[in-house]
């Protein structure tokens, strides 16, 4: 494979894509186009919430918005190729486990290829070209990886920088919601006070796990981004919140019940926790006014919890559990340099409260210092 392009353009001939459905992600547009009727139904209850474009087909969709006003993504259900063929391919930053990395990718004139290596799965993407291929129906969430990491990518061209953060919002009737981010290494609970944090019947879910921070405009407000990906929950965090409750089985419910405080907090076994499912009265929007920043310490066996208001340029050793490479699903513009530089976010966390959590873990502790930066 020499060119994404001319590679795309070829699997889309081959696989005749006669189902789509597309989505406005407060401004990001997608169609995402398939030849497989399920992942297009999968796809759309994942996303039920978020505005629908108004069309029907990808043609009336350009006719409609015009070229380039719209991501095209395609998804093939199909055995992919051999697209690394003759390649020599760079493997993913991951963590060392017994499992292996999880990618490996390669890069064309015009874009990169990158290989699911535990599912088979190849994505391609460059110079406004996106698809898929490989079993996509038994990867739901890769795709919705790939449209979020598209997101992501057309937030960062515009100037945003990535954070590792989850992130609620205050309802109102203002245009751009206050809103906090909660940050930590992995492990630490980011996701996990988010959802006690969504208790409160006052605040919508603003982002799950990636956030992108905008820098202040001619308003003067730093502006915080999601991206559409639901929370994927270990079943401590539902066992310990009501509202997630129904995401467990009474079966379930008694085995994990049943497990020893320690194992059960290192138990990876997600589930997916839908925000329109768990808080039905609240709502997963993606846009904010980024007022208040919550910076995890804290351990399990710290004592008692430390709540505190810190200058992050006095503290900046505690910067990195935000900062977030943008990873294998990036690619960077011509002629910019490293954007993702620890000087860049003190100075776009400028005018931001931060919260640090010390001391031992408590989620109702954390959740109670944490409403307080929406009345800073």
């Amino acid at each position: 494979m020499k060119r994404i392009t001319e590679r795309v353009a070829q699997l889309r001939d081959a696989y005749p894509l006669t189902h789509g459905l597309g989505w406005d992600f407060d401004g990001f547009r997608v169609w995402l186009d398939t030849n497989e009727p399920a992942l297009v139904r999968e796809l759309d209850a994942y996303f039920t919430g978020f505005p629908r474009l108004d069309a029907q087909t990808l043609a009336e969709a350009r006719a409609k918005l015009g070229d380039g006003a719209f991501t095209r993504i395609s998804a093939i259900q199909a055995e992919p190729p051999e697209l690394g063929a003759d390649r020599t391919m760079t493997i993913g930053e991951y963590k060392p486990s017994v499992k292996g990395p999880k990618e490996a990718y390669f890069d064309v004139a015009d874009g990169r290829a990158v290989h699911k290596l535990r599912t088979g799965m190849w994505f391609l993407f460059g110079h406004g070209e996106h698809l898929a291929i490989g079993p996509c129906t038994d990867n739901p969430n890769q795709v919705i990886n790939f449209i979020n990491n598209r997101l992501i990518q057309w937030s960062l061209r515009k100037g945003a920088l990535l954070g590792h953060a989850a992130a609620v919002c205050l309802r109102g009737d203002q245009p751009l919601p206050p809103a906090i981010a909660i940050a930590g290494r992995s492990g630490m609970g980011k996701s996990t006070l988010a959802l006690h944090l969504m208790n409160d019947r006052r605040l919508d879910f603003l982002s799950n796990d990636r956030v992108m921070i905008q820098p202040a405009g001619d308003g003067g407000a730093i502006e915080l981004d999601g991206v559409p990906k639901h929370p994927r929950i270990n079943p401590g965090t539902i066992l310990n919140n009501p509202d997630l409750a129904g995401l467990l089985s009474a079966d379930e419910r008694g085995r994990f019940e049943a497990l020893p405080a320690d194992e059960l907090w290192q138990l990876e076994h997600k589930y997916d926790g839908l925000i329109q499912t768990c808080f039905p009265d609240q709502r997963f929007v993606l846009h904010g006014r980024f007022v208040g920043l919550v910076l995890l310490n804290w351990t399990r066996d710290g004592g008692e919890t430390v709540a505190r208001r810190i200058s992050i340029r006095k503290r900046s050793e505690l910067l990195p559990a935000l900062i977030k490479q943008p990873g294998v699903f990036y690619l960077r513009a011509p002629g910019r340099g490293e954007p993702h530089t620890a000087a860049r976010y003190l100075d776009f966390l400028d005018g931001v409260e931060v919260l640090e959590l010390a001391g031992g873990i408590d989620f109702d502790a954390g959740r109670r210092a944490a409403l307080e930066l929406f009345d800073a």
